[in-house]
């Protein structure tokens, strides 16, 4: 089985950006209609679920680490620039907070940083595809 891995590790991280910036192009092509379909519900709607709860927060990061935090982990330890830690550092404190700060309903319908956070990703993530291709 490590024979299979050993040499693919490249493409594999590859194919694993490719998804997710399809993820985050398909998100930035429907944010209009997203932000739309969010004015439309209303707060009693909202107390469906409690935003609070710890397993939502948890659901939150767990989502956020595979869709954004991987990749900078691993932009980090391929690259071994500085540079790009310290983006991947503010990248990650703008999304936490995110997180952290823009989870009911009111704060969705008026943060906008969710999409700037997406913006920066597709382009940090493209460069960084860019850079795996340089590289093999």
């Amino acid at each position: 089985m490590t024979e299979m891995v050993a040499g693919l590790e490249e493409m594999y991280i590859l194919i694993y950006c490719f998804l997710i910036l399809w993820i985050n192009i398909d998100y930035l092509r429907d944010h209009a209609n997203i932000k739309k379909g969010l004015n439309e519900i209303y707060s009693e709607d909202e107390l469906l679920f409690n935003p609070h709860d710890i397993s939502i927060a948890t659901m939150g990061l767990a989502f956020n680490f595979f869709r954004r935090w991987l990749i900078y982990l691993l932009a980090v330890i391929m690259t071994e620039s500085m540079m790009v830690l310290m983006i991947s550092i503010v990248l990650f404190i703008v999304s936490l907070y995110d997180i952290l700060f823009n989870y009911t309903l009111e704060k969705l319908r008026k943060a906008n940083i969710g999409l700037y956070v997406i913006i920066a990703d597709v382009i940090y993530i493209s460069i960084f595809v860019i850079y795996i291709f340089l590289r093999m």
